[in-house]
């Protein structure tokens, strides 16, 4: 049986947070979105010689579906509170700090969760288990989303100027098209996935290393006296 979680874990502890909107599931435009610097009266017309108008919008579509599609995502924010042993409450206030996106806005307006999500989720409670105010991991939180929200938009970024544009003005048929951006897209999301994670880790095990040594090498008030005394500064001892 789950260890209820309520205890200490909700967002009553902390200011009233400015609730927004729950995001859709980040991905590439729609296959309807102008491409950047193209007309914006002919949807994807780069000027370079491409196929058929439809190629561009399928592949695009297809890609969507795939991006769509990469996980199961049969949650809730209430089942994802139940199976992670927390409360609805918390969840609010760390999706609120941008810590917890749904995978996608299902048809009838609810926000869908992948079991991904849950271990995410299960990982902040342990957090929250070793000691660390619910405030300060939601001060993480926010700065969290707004780096990773920089990252996230300049691969995107490159991804549409350096894969999939040219491969619309190279491919001959729209299915050649959709392999190609749906291979390079299956390729290119995990391996992103691991190079900032793992630099991430990198920068965490540098910064707690330099800290604690700069810690170290400071002088402390009792080692500060005990010179002073040694020096000559301090009042003897009668």
């Amino acid at each position: 049986m789950r260890r209820p979680r309520s205890e200490g874990h909700t967002c009553t502890e902390l200011p009233a947070c400015e609730s927004r909107r729950l995001p859709q599931r980040p991905g590439l435009p729609s296959a309807r979105s102008p491409p950047r610097g193209g007309s914006t009266d002919t949807p994807h017309d780069t000027g370079v010689g491409q196929g058929p108008p439809t190629a561009p919008d399928s592949a695009d579509a297809a890609l969507l579906r795939a991006v769509a599609d990469d996980e199961h995502a049969p949650f809730d924010l209430d089942d994802v509170a139940a199976e992670a042993g927390t409360t609805r409450v918390l969840l609010e206030a760390v999706e609120r700090a941008g810590l917890l996106l749904p995978h996608h806005i299902d048809d009838t307006g609810v926000a869908r969760y992948s079991p991904a999500d849950v271990q995410a989720v299960q990982a902040g409670l342990a957090i929250l288990d070793a000691g660390l105010p619910l405030a300060e991991l939601l001060d993480i939180a926010r700065h969290t989303d707004d780096a990773v929200a920089v990252i996230a938009d300049a691969a995107v970024e490159a991804f549409l100027r350096f894969i999939r544009d040219p491969a619309q003005s190279t491919s001959d048929t729209p299915d050649e098209l959709a392999d190609r951006l749906i291979t390079a897209y299956q390729r290119m999301l995990p391996a992103t996935e691991r190079l900032v994670a793992h630099h991430l880790r990198r920068r965490l095990l540098a910064k707690v290393a330099a800290r604690v040594a700069e810690e170290a090498d400071a002088p402390q008030p009792h080692d500060t006296k005990r010179a002073t005394q040694s020096d000559g500064g301090g009042t003897a001892p009668s």
